[in-house]
């Protein structure tokens, strides 16, 4: 009896020991992981906490052939090795934000980050003053902590280097474990880690901004110390703004979902773009009036073009622009469209 006892409980002390962060399951210089670029205007689904829950994501879609790397590097090996010189690590999400970091049996802490954005190009932020403590060891769910941080940003905006001082603060924590459904697959035993981060400073030209980061990561830490699922969105505002100055979201997973994204209609509005993804040449479909319009918007809300529609099959040429995914929206019969589409 005291055999199966201690068996039960050895399984059931390795179940937790599997849900929980610590440094011994950090990931490693070297790891790295392919995931799929999924619809970006999912929902984060933040309400879903607890335990025993299940985040539900079987309806997702991706882009067909569209993949982001996730990769663990040594800070030494990027172009900003000068900047980070006390990061013994950094997380990097292909083409949009690398965070520098190094850690204690105790804690991980980031050195900041740098983000890449069309906008304001690289913006570098350095926690020289005072680093950000992003997790505390060991970490599993219902822990959680806050932090504040201080340094220094450096980016061009209009053409004008900046270096403004930078202050912020987080909070982050193990909000839920439980299931996570992406398409057919069912992951049991995952953990999701919530991180949001505010970065404050005072911009030539701009005045006082904020920069907002709201990142989930989900982990099957029985199964590798990479996430198989993560939601991150980047706000740049002015402080106490309603309307973003840039406002970028991503979604990527390590398991490709059987949807495709990109395909919105309504009754009123019946239309097809096609081909999506493709290498910037799109042509629309559909039963337009005379008055109809498609509107190209990307990802920081700013329109990039627009162009009448006055035929069942209208061509648009969008190959100037940078690849990522962008917003087509179509205005017919009164009612407006939208539908991603995916410059490869």
């Amino acid at each position: 009896m005291k055999k199966k006892l201690l068996i039960a409980s050895l399984a059931f002390a390795s179940v937790i020991n599997a849900q929980t962060l610590t440094q011994l399951n950090e990931p490693t210089v070297g790891q790295n992981a392919s995931m799929y670029v999924c619809d970006s205007f999912v929902t984060n689904l933040d309400n879903i906490t607890g335990t025993g829950v299940t985040w539900d994501y079987s309806q997702i879609g991706s882009y067909p052939g569209i993949m982001k790397l996730i990769s663990v590097i040594d800070p030494a090996s990027t172009p900003n090795a000068s900047v980070f010189t006390t990061s013994t690590a950094a997380l990097s999400i292909e083409n949009f934000i690398t965070t520098y970091y190094n850690s204690t049996s105790n804690a991980r802490s980031s050195q900041g980050f740098v983000f890449s954005e069309p906008t304001f190009g690289d913006v570098i932020a350095e926690y020289s003053s005072d680093n950000e403590i992003i997790v505390n060891y060991p970490f599993a769910y219902s822990n959680s902590l806050t932090d504040n941080f201080a340094g220094s940003l450096s980016f061009t905006y209009n053409g004008f280097p900046q270096n403004p001082s930078c202050t912020g603060n987080n909070a982050a924590s193990i909000d839920g474990q439980g299931t996570l459904l992406i398409g057919s697959t069912t992951v049991p035993n995952v953990i999701r880690y919530k991180i949001i981060d505010h970065t404050f400073a005072t911009v030539q030209f701009v005045g006082d901004i904020e920069f907002i980061r709201t990142q989930y990561e989900y982990y099957d830490l029985a199964n590798g110390s990479m996430p198989i699922f993560t939601h991150t969105n980047a706000i740049i505002q002015n402080v106490g703004s309603t309307t973003p100055i840039v406002n970028m979201s991503l979604v990527l997973s390590s398991i490709q979902p059987t949807n495709i994204a990109g395909i919105k209609m309504n009754s009123e509005n019946i239309f097809s773009i096609y081909p999506n993804p493709s290498k910037g040449i799109f042509t629309i479909n559909g039963a337009f009036n005379s008055n109809a319009s498609i509107t190209i918007v990307d990802q920081s809300g700013r329109t990039i073009a627009t162009k009448s529609i006055n035929d069942s099959s209208t061509t648009i040429d969008l190959s100037i622009l940078e690849k990522g995914i962008y917003i087509a929206q179509i205005e017919n019969n009164g009612t407006v469209s939208t539908q991603n589409i995916v410059i490869e």
